[in-house]
C-alpha cells in the first residue's frame, strides 16, 4: 500500500511538474541562479581568505634597538615576547646581520655604502620580527612591551607602516562577508517567493482534482504530497543544472586565479572536487528544505485541506 501511495504521489507530481513546465522552468532557473550565487560567493570568499592569509603571513612588526644594547639582552627580549600568547612567531637577526642586511638593499647607492665604510662602529642594532596569530594582535603586543623594563632599550618599531595596512585589510574581508551574505539572503528570499507562487498556481490548476480526491476520501497528506514532491523535483534538477554550469566557470577563472594570486593556494576546481559530496549535498538539502518550506505554506494558506 505505501509503494502504491508513493508511486501515486510521485506521478501526480511528475504530471503537475510538465503541466505547468514554464513555471516549472522559471522556478528552476532562479533556483540555479540561486545556487551559482551561493557558490559564486563562496568563491570570492575562499579567494579573499587564501589572499589574505598569504598577506598576513608576510606583515611582521620590527623591533628595532639600539647599537649600545647588548645581543644577551636583545635575546632576553625575544623570551619575553615569546611567553605572550599573542605571538606566533620570533625572528632575531643580528647586529651584524642587521649591517649586512643593509649593505645589501643600499648596494647600488655608492655614497651610502662608503659612510658606512668611514665608521669604525656598525651602528645598526639587532631586529626583533615579531610575527602575531592575528592581525588585531599587533598593538596589544607593543602595548605589554612599551609598559614593560625593556621600553628603553628599543630605538624605534614599524608598527605605525602597517597600521593602515592592516586595518584595509580586515575591513575588506568584513565588507566581503557582508556582502555576500545580503546577496545571498535575497536570492534565497526570490526563491521562496517563485517556489510560493509556482506552488499556489500549481494549486488552483489541479483545483478539480484536488475536489475529487477529497470527496473519495483522500488524506490530507496524501493531496498535501505531490506539491511538496514536485518542488523538490524542481530542487533536484536544479542543483544538477547548477553543478553542471559551475565546473566550466570554474575551469574558465582558474588560469586567472592563478596568475594574479601567485603563490596563494586557489586551485577551485581542485577544492570543489575534494569537497564535492560535502559542499553539494548540503546545498541540495538546504534547497529543498527551502522549497518545502516554501510549497507548504503555499498550500496551507491557498488550499483548504
Amino acid at each position: 500500500m505505501f509503494v502504491v501511495s508513493t508511486y501515486r504521489v510521485i506521478k501526480f507530481a511528475w504530471q503537475s511538474f510538465w503541466r505547468n513546465i514554464w513555471l516549472s522552468i522559471v522556478t528552476i532557473t532562479v533556483i540555479i541562479l540561486t545556487l551559482i550565487s551561493i557558490n559564486s560567493l563562496y568563491v570570492l570568499s575562499i579567494v579573499s581568505d587564501s589572499v589574505i592569509t598569504s598577506v598576513k603571513d608576510r606583515i611582521n612588526v620590527s623591533i628595532f634597538f639600539k647599537p649600545e644594547i647588548m645581543e644577551a639582552d636583545v635575546l632576553e627580549v625575544k623570551t619575553y615576547l615569546d611567553s605572550l600568547s599573542q605571538v606566533n612567531s620570533i625572528q632575531y637577526i643580528s647586529a651584524q646581520q642587521a649591517l649586512i642586511n643593509f649593505k645589501q638593499l643600499h648596494q647600488d647607492d655608492p655614497k651610502i655604502i662608503q659612510s658606512l665604510e668611514e665608521l669604525d662602529e656598525n651602528p645598526l642594532g639587532a631586529t626583533l620580527n615579531v610575527k602575531a596569530i592575528n592581525l588585531s594582535e599587533y598593538p596589544s603586543i607593543l602595548e605589554v612591551l612599551d609598559n614593560s623594563k625593556y621600553k628603553d632599550w628599543i630605538l624605534s618599531k614599524n608598527f605605525d607602516d602597517h597600521r593602515e595596512y592592516i586595518k584595509r585589510i580586515n575591513q575588506v574581508s568584513s565588507n566581503i562577508e557582508q556582502i555576500g551574505l545580503a546577496i545571498t539572503i535575497l536570492f534565497i528570499f526570490i526563491a521562496f517567493l517563485i517556489v510560493f507562487n509556482t506552488i499556489r498556481i500549481a494549486i488552483y490548476t489541479h483545483r478539480d482534482e484536488i475536489a475529487i480526491m477529497k470527496l473519495v476520501g483522500a488524506s490530507n497528506n496524501f493531496i498535501r504530497s505531490p506539491f511538496l514532491m514536485e518542488a523538490v523535483f524542481d530542487a533536484i534538477i536544479a542543483c544538477i543544472i547548477a553543478i553542471g554550469i559551475l565546473y566550466p566557470i570554474l575551469n574558465v577563472i582558474q588560469p586567472y586565479l592563478t596568475e594574479t594570486f601567485i603563490g596563494a593556494d586557489l586551485d577551485m576546481v581542485a577544492y570543489f572536487n575534494l569537497n564535492f559530496w560535502k559542499i553539494f549535498s548540503l546545498e541540495i538539502l538546504a534547497i529543498s528544505l527551502l522549497t518545502i518550506i516554501s510549497a507548504g505554506i503555499a498550500i496551507r494558506k491557498y488550499l483548504d485541506v
